[in-house]
């Protein structure tokens, strides 16, 4: 057990050195640790299809790991793969990303550059106080079928920019080349590893998962230097 544990971590100490981000290098890095091995399951194969599945529970853990909001999982609907970006006239109903979990931010504008117009995001539960309200606000939908909706007692003009920024879903690997959000990797790659071993009873690829989190959390939860909620640090001591 001591020798099996003392090969993971020179093994992983090795892989540390180089970046994990994609699901290739996950899958290689995984076979050295499992197998320790050369040569990797190709797609397709059996342990390709295991490995990747586990390695996407793995993902799954960190996007719902309790009381966190990582940072990597903000975004903006201009830089997404879908979700309607401009208005039509007339419409009120706008389709929003498929990996849209929440609204990050209390507007949502139109239009660009500095012609741009502010709409308040109402919360849903607040918009019977709206009914008579012609002013610029919406809400999000936030049913199965997520969408964005203004005001329809406003005027939506034909083509304005549609912007706001938004929480996403984790994303799932299922291509070699597709990339990991979470900020260390190696954390879905020892999950992965972890499973793999339950049945021999080695807990120590599970011990390094959870050390993996832990620094995550602690990086996610690390305020910036220039952040000005912080107590500078003065010559006498702390504050002023």
């Amino acid at each position: 057990m001591a020798g099996q544990a003392l090969t993971i971590f020179l093994v992983g100490a090795f892989f540390m050195a180089s970046v994990i981000s994609n699901l290739t290098s996950a899958i290689s890095l995984l076979n050295s640790l499992y197998n320790g091995s050369s040569t990797a399951p190709a797609s397709g194969e059996e342990d390709y299809i295991v490995w990747t599945a586990l390695i996407n529970m793995g993902i799954g853990l960190w996007e719902n790991e309790e009381g966190m909001l990582w940072n990597e999982l903000y975004g903006k609907l201009a830089d997404a793969a879908d979700g309607t970006k401009t208005t039509t006239a007339g419409t009120y109903t706008y389709a929003v990303p498929t990996n849209f979990k929440f609204p990050a931010s209390g507007y949502v504008w139109l239009g660009t550059g500095t012609n741009k117009t502010a709409f308040k995001v109402v919360k849903q539960q607040d918009l019977q106080l709206y009914e008579n309200n012609g002013g610029n606000w919406c809400y999000f939908l936030l049913d199965t079928t997520p969408t964005l909706e203004f005001n329809p007692n406003c005027q939506i003009l034909d083509g304005a920019t549609i912007s706001y920024n938004y929480y996403k879903k984790a994303t799932a690997l299922s291509a070699g080349a597709d990339t990991f959000e979470m900020s260390d990797p190696m954390f879905a790659v020892y999950y992965a590893l972890s499973e793999l071993k339950k049945e021999e009873g080695d807990t120590s690829a599970l011990q390094i998962a959870s050390q993996k989190m832990e620094a995550m959390r602690t990086k996610n939860m690390m305020t910036p230097d220039w952040d000005s909620t912080f107590i500078p640090k003065t010559e006498n001591g702390y504050g002023v």
